[in-house]
């Protein structure tokens, strides 16, 4: 059986004042640095959500200019392209009655020339014949 007796007394003061020493220098500091690396830690975390939100606003905002840059410039290609063919095409035009205007003008040419061949060989046409016959009969024809 339990005998309650002065030691028992002085184990439980002895007890009792190691556990008011001990609170003083270890408990206190020990759980006081626990609750501050708690908070600090609770800190770092809302302020590590906090970037990556601005991260993920950052990339949205990015995208969406990226986005309207690609639309800028689908928009320039579409207007240049336009603008490409109408200059080809106005070149296309351009060239083609440059080259109308130099076959009606070789066209012309021609046709003076056949015409001033032609009044050559109708005016040595005669003269040529008139040489035929005279080497054919073998006399002169007057």
């Amino acid at each position: 059986m339990i005998t309650i007796n002065l030691t028992l007394i002085v184990q439980l003061v002895n007890f009792v004042v190691l556990l008011i020493i001990l609170n003083a220098i270890l408990y206190k500091p020990v759980l006081g640095k626990i609750r501050e690396r708690a908070a600090r830690i609770k800190g770092d975390r809302d302020k590590a959500h906090e970037l990556a939100e601005e991260v993920q606003k950052q990339q949205k905002r990015h995208e969406e200019e990226l986005a309207k840059a690609r639309q800028t410039a689908a928009e320039e290609k579409t207007a240049m392209m336009a603008d490409a063919k109408k200059r080809e095409a106005e070149i296309l035009s351009k060239a083609r009655a440059e080259a109308t205007s130099i076959v009606e003008g070789m066209k012309t040419s021609i046709e003076g020339q056949v015409v001033q061949v032609r009044a050559s060989l109708e005016s040595q046409m005669s003269a040529l014949a008139d040489s035929i016959a005279q080497k054919i009969l073998g006399r002169s024809i007057s």
